[in-house]
Order: structure tokens, then sequence, then C-alpha cells
């Protein structure tokens, strides 16, 4: 499903919009803000791969911010469809680099870990994300701005070659030295089993779009790749073959 423009529109949503299973840990109000002009780019470590021929995700632009934010341990998934690239024979796609883009009221430093998850199709019009069940194990990093804005952080992947739908996690460890948490870059034009959120005490995943108006722009640079049947008992459920 895609929403409307919501360029410019500010948004309040109640904590009591939020569904049942939710209730005993309900989140404070989130706000949304308003579009900056520029967007830094920041590269976190230095086994950044920058090959890609396509992204699988949320990419935006961005239409506003949300700030949302319910560190600790607060995960974020979002779809990734091998579908979006046309990768032929190979039949793969790689994942190497996730893309975060948030909102800093002031300059601070955030933690998190960003990973790979399987997906449940159990409908297989609508896929929902496993938690830990991890194609691509979680890495630790450092989301930092040395000012206030908006920023694109490009992370580190412990790149995985997936060949059916999976989902990239995103998890706020804590609220790093923020006094005021980053606000999530909002796309709205995607909306409904793409972007899911969890948190400590809140159960399930809940589809996002029951909260927001659009999905997280998060995203992942992708190229393709060779996919070899996994080996049973082998750690993992894919296998990768490197181009």
């Amino acid at each position: 499903m895609r929403l409307g423009n919501l360029s410019g529109v500010l948004l309040v949503l109640v904590a009591g919009a939020l569904p049942a299973h939710a209730a005993e840990t309900a989140r404070p109000v989130a706000e949304a803000g308003v579009l900056k002009a520029t967007t830094h780019q920041v590269v976190v470590g230095s086994q950044i791969q920058s090959v890609s021929t396509c992204t699988l995700g949320v990419p935006g632009p961005a239409s506003f911010p949300m700030f949302y934010l319910y560190p600790p341990e607060d995960q974020y998934y979002t779809l990734l469809d091998p579908a979006g690239c046309d990768c032929g024979e190979q039949g793969g796609i790689y994942l190497s680099t996730a893309h975060v883009q948030l909102d800093f009221p002031e300059a601070c430093t955030i933690p998190v870990t960003v990973g790979v998850v399987a997906a449940d199709m159990s409908d297989p019009a609508c896929a929902v994300p496993i938690p830990g069940d991890f194609l691509s194990p979680a890495i630790a990093c450092d989301l930092s701005a040395s000012e206030p804005g908006q920023y694109d952080f490009a992370l580190p992947l412990a790149g995985v070659c997936i060949s059916e739908k999976a989902f990239l996690v995103v998890t706020f460890v804590t609220g790093g030295d923020c006094g005021s948490w980053p606000g999530l870059m909002i796309d709205g034009a995607y909306c409904g089993c793409v972007a899911y959120n969890a948190w400590p005490g809140s159960g399930d995943p809940m589809d996002i779009c029951g909260a927001l108006p659009g999905s997280p722009v998060m995203y992942v640079d992708a190229t393709c790749c060779s996919v070899v049947p996994s080996l049973e008992h082998s750690w993992g459920r894919i296998k990768t073959l490197y181009r």
C-alpha cells in the first residue's frame, strides 16, 4: 500500500494508537519534524564495500523525520526483496552495506547493531521478520553526529548472499550520550508489510504502519552473487559464493 504525499505535514501520533499487545509498554508521543535541505553522508567503519548494482529496502527520499525512538533495544526491521534486483542466472543478491537515515537535534553518539534476519513467509503476500534468526550476524556500530542535522550512515554488514526475502534489522541498543534521541527519517511512500518495530515488552514485531505514516529510510547496497545450497547442520541458512 502506498500513502499520498506527506511531505511537509506535521503529525502527532499518540501511543494509544499502538496495538493492544504493546499497551503495557506504550511508547511516548511521537512527533514529526521538518525536512532539512542537506543530508550528511557518514561512513562507519573501514570495511565498507563500494560496489553496488542496486538497493533493497526503503531508500528514500525521506519526507520528514519522526521522533519515535524508544531505546534500549529498540529494533527496526526493513524488508529486503531480491526481486528488486535483476540478477539473471546468478540468482542471488549479496548484501554488503546497510544505510540508516536519522535526524539529530544535537551532536551526540548513539550505539546500534545491524544485521540481517530471515523472513517468515507463512503469508506469501506479507513477509514477517523472524527475530534472532540471523542470516548475517549483528555488527555493533556507533552513529555519531558532529552537529545537529540529518544524516545517512553507511554501516558494514557481515556479507551474505540471499535468494529469498529477508529483513535488515537495526537495533538502537541504548540512547547513548544523546540528551534528545534522533528522529527516524520517514519515506511516506512505503507502508504495509515493509517495516516492523519491536522493543522489550512489545511482543512480536509490529507493522510500523500501525504507528507511523510510512517506513523509516533504511536500506542496503547490493550486488549480484551466486547461491550455493546450504549444507545440513552448517551455520546459517544461506551460503555465499563471491563474484
